[in-house]
């Protein structure tokens, strides 16, 4: 929970500053995020050795929403700011696993901050072509994951697992088209880094009211987690 506040602290801050600054050129996008790689790989079992030492994420089809500010430097050479919130859960196969009112799974929220350059390939009739490259930092967060146990209504139990906020260089590549200035569809690549998994476990128990109490925190590590995606999106510009 303190680090999805922290995402959304940060997120807002991010919009907050971009708006801020923007006069002209401000779009906002929406989309599709589709994982690849090793972030898109791994199955329950995989999930279920994920402290020790699995880097595959599971991750399944989620949402991208950002803001970009664009600015024109030389005819059809443009300059670019953005920011977006990839979310995605974990797949199919894990959550049918995994499906349980007593287990609470991870999901994972990416936060790229990228500049970039954009160029526009050809216009005819108002329809635009382009291309663009970027490159940034990225801020990632894993939410809490949580199981928790009962013996009838005297013992209960959870363990929760909470992540550590993590940051990486990330770029990203893509092709579109803009129709009008206004409306823009574009494809993307984007390779937001790798970074360790890490957090720390508490174990807390409660029997029967009589005797209850929360473990220390165990710290863990596991392998690399490394997002990668392709977006599909749609855009608009003020």
């Amino acid at each position: 929970m303190k680090n999805v506040k922290k995402t959304m602290a940060l997120c807002a801050a991010i919009l907050i500053s971009t708006v801020a600054v923007a006069q002209d050129g401000l779009s906002v996008r929406v989309g599709g995020s589709f994982p690849v790689g090793t972030f898109a790989q791994g199955n329950a079992a995989d999930m279920a050795l994920w402290t020790q030492m699995s880097e595959y994420g599971a991750a399944a089809t989620g949402f991208n929403v950002g803001i970009k500010y664009q600015l024109e430097l030389l005819s059809g050479l443009s300059a670019f700011a953005s920011t977006d919130l990839f979310y995605s859960g974990l797949n199919e196969e894990v959550n049918e696993t995994f499906k349980s009112d007593n287990v609470t799974l991870p999901s994972y929220m990416n936060i790229p901050v990228m500049v970039g350059a954009n160029y526009a390939l050809l216009d005819i009739l108002g329809t635009t072509l382009w291309v663009e490259a970027g490159a940034g930092v990225n801020f990632r967060n894993i939410t809490a994951s949580e199981v928790s146990a009962a013996v009838g209504s005297l013992i209960s139990g959870n363990t929760t697992s909470e992540y550590n906020f993590t940051t990486s260089f990330a770029w990203q590549a893509g092709i579109g088209v803009s129709l009008l200035d206004k409306i823009s569809v574009g494809v993307h690549y984007y390779g937001l880094g790798a970074a360790e998994i890490s957090g720390e476990t508490t174990t807390s128990a409660d029997l029967g009211g009589l005797l209850n109490g929360t473990t220390k925190p165990i710290e863990f590590t596991a392998g690399n987690l490394n997002p990668s995606m392709v977006v599909v999106r749609l855009g608009y510009t003020f």
